[in-house]
């Protein structure tokens, strides 16, 4: 049978078995063919200069059609690529012709945010990820308001520790899907409340009493946080415990030196403290995993290492670090 007899959905299928090298000049067949190969070939793409495929930005640029066929797109670029300005303005408008987006990743110059503009305009009801190396600045808010499928939002720019901008507000019903943030802490207390977010990576920024008070006001409870901090283990664990009660993976990262090795009297405390976290079943404090395991008689109860781990006891080597001579009872 004629390749062009058959039927539209059958040529569909057949081109899913295509090697993507070959799709181009199997789409050459016919235009039917073509339309259905330009679907693939763009559904996907990672844009770079390492890639050496800087021109598909143009391509999209210059075709509603074919950009319109991108799922998702990965763009890595920089202030070193030439030309600079010209490029970005490409991207800027393939960009805004790219409604049926679901995923977004662009590390790109970081005062480039201004090639979001075209995308507020139209918003981008599909996307549900969105990662970016800017700042949490108006261009970056007037976007996340459009976009209300928006599940997982990263925002990776280094904000400065000393005079940070203050952040721009966001319409109290943009985001009502976000569940993953990932960012500083002072762009997360602008976004996670009135949001049902779960997940809070906060990769810079200090995470204080206050801070945790902020992120609590999340309409969903928060089970995943990963933080820098300042303040002591104990009385933070403490805050945790009276705001973020249904944590199940919490890692702190201490910004400051321990002046001698945790006692048994810091287990202890650190043991008791993570007692009030009752759901809590990971919890890691300076790259270091606390030993925990479950009651006998109740495997929803879980106890916590409260003393430093030693490899004998006994004079007899010890294999299992979760041993019950590990733990307080």
């Amino acid at each position: 049978m004629d390749i062009h007899a058959l039927p539209l959905e059958l040529l569909d299928v057949v081109c899913d078995h295509v090697p993507f090298a070959d799709l181009v000049a199997f789409g050459r067949c016919n235009s039917s063919l073509y339309q259905i190969t330009q679907r693939r070939i763009y559904r996907h793409l990672s844009v770079s200069v390492m890639s050496r495929n800087l021109s598909v930005i143009v391509t999209l640029a210059k075709s509603r059609a074919t950009a319109q066929h991108v799922r998702t797109l990965t763009a890595r670029l920089d202030s070193f690529t030439a030309p600079f300005n010209t490029l970005y303005c490409y991207l800027a408008k393939a960009l805004s012709f790219m409604t049926e987006l679901t995923s977004l990743d662009l590390f790109v110059d970081i005062d480039a945010s201004w090639i979001l503009q075209g995308i507020g305009n139209y918003g981008l009801p599909r996307l549900r990820h969105f990662s970016c190396s800017f700042p949490f600045d108006h261009h970056v808010a007037q976007f996340l308001n459009s976009t209300n499928a928006l599940e997982e939002l990263s925002l990776e720019a280094i904000i400065p520790e000393t005079n940070p901008p203050a952040p721009p507000s966001l319409h109290p019903l943009s985001l009502p899907r976000l569940s993953q943030f990932n960012g500083s802490s002072q762009t997360a207390q602008a976004i996670v409340p009135g949001r049902p977010v779960t997940t809070i990576a906060l990769t810079t920024g200090d995470l204080t009493d206050s801070v945790v008070e902020t992120l609590a006001r999340s309409t969903a409870h928060v089970d995943y946080l990963t933080a820098t901090t300042s303040s002591l283990a104990v009385p933070l664990l403490g805050s945790l415990s009276r705001h973020m009660r249904k944590l199940v993976f919490l890692s702190l990262s201490p910004t400051y030196s321990f002046s001698a090795p945790p006692d048994v009297t810091f287990y202890e405390e650190v043991a008791g403290a993570l007692g009030s976290l009752p759901d809590l079943k990971v919890f890691e404090l300076g790259g270091m995993r606390w030993g925990s395991c479950t009651k006998p008689d109740n495997e929803d109860e879980r106890i916590w290492q409260s003393k430093p781990l030693s490899g004998v006891i006994n004079a007899a080597p010890i294999d299992d670090l979760y041993a019950d001579s590990f733990f307080a009872y």
